[in-house]
């Protein structure tokens, strides 16, 4: 069965959060067979979600299972913060990622340069120190592309299993869920997140897995998930995780 976990429906504020626009992410889902679908906006826009559209979409598309989720930046030092911000709003579940190093906002274009500062075996292993640290929290259920920092292609010498292992071992000690985000193969990485190796690793361990495409606009919705669903029967999973106010479910691949 084909889910998709990661839906941005105002993708970086391009589309307003309104039962309209809503519905063409809704069609374009429904379009390509995909019968569960999560919005998950990023945190800093929560104050333009209209929380009372999620009800009417279900009653307009009730063929579907809409869920309301939320991707929350992972800020060190800062999770009391970010827990107060999201107190009292149901949410079925929350997607941790990690796109900055300090100040730097590594994954945007305008500031690719960053990367000619880091030794990248060290870069690496700073990145995949914050997303164990992130997963050690236990205020998130799914991890978001856990190996975005290849965005740009940066590449780092030897395996890269070597430098996410610890991250790997801290998602399975955290009881998270592993994003399978298709958005890579349209990245100048050109490889999903993340890449199949550490994916077989995830396998390897037990780590429960999710689909997504990272959507920011109706086309991409499920773009690529058949592609990787393949990709995971290769692998060896059979099942993958959904949500419902932040219980997991499972259900057949």
């Amino acid at each position: 069965m084909l889910v998709d976990y990661h839906i941005h429906g105002m993708g970086h504020l391009d589309f307003p959060h309104t039962l309209e626009s809503l519905a063409q992410f809704l069609s374009a889902a429904r379009a390509r067979g995909i019968k569960e679908v999560g919005f998950a906006e990023h945190d800093h826009y929560l104050p333009h979600i209209n929380f009372e559209n999620f009800a009417l979409l279900r009653e307009r598309f009730p063929d579907m299972v809409i869920r309301c989720g939320l991707e929350v930046e992972y800020l060190p030092g800062r999770e009391k913060e970010t827990e107060e911000r999201l107190r009292g709003i149901e949410f079925d579940y929350l997607i941790g990622s990690v796109h900055y190093i300090g100040e730097w906002l590594f994954d945007h274009p305008d500031y690719i340069a960053g990367f000619e500062e880091w030794d990248l075996r060290e870069l690496y292993r700073v990145y995949f120190g914050l997303v164990a640290e992130m997963a050690q929290s236990g205020s998130f259920d799914i991890v978001g592309h856990f190996d975005l920092i290849k965005i740009f292609g940066h590449r780092p010498p030897g395996p890269v299993l070597e430098l996410a292992r610890a991250a790997l071992e801290a998602v399975k000690e955290g009881g998270m869920v592993l994003e399978v985000n298709t958005a890579g193969w349209h990245r100048p990485a050109q490889e999903l997140y993340p890449a199949p190796e550490l994916l077989k690793e995830a396998f390897r361990l037990g780590i429960p897995v999710t689909l997504s495409s990272d959507a920011h606009s109706p086309e991409q919705v499920g773009r690529d998930l058949e592609r990787a669903r393949e990709l995971l029967l290769n692998i060896g999973y059979r099942q993958i995780a959904a949500f419902s106010r932040r219980e997991r479910i499972f259900m057949p691949l």
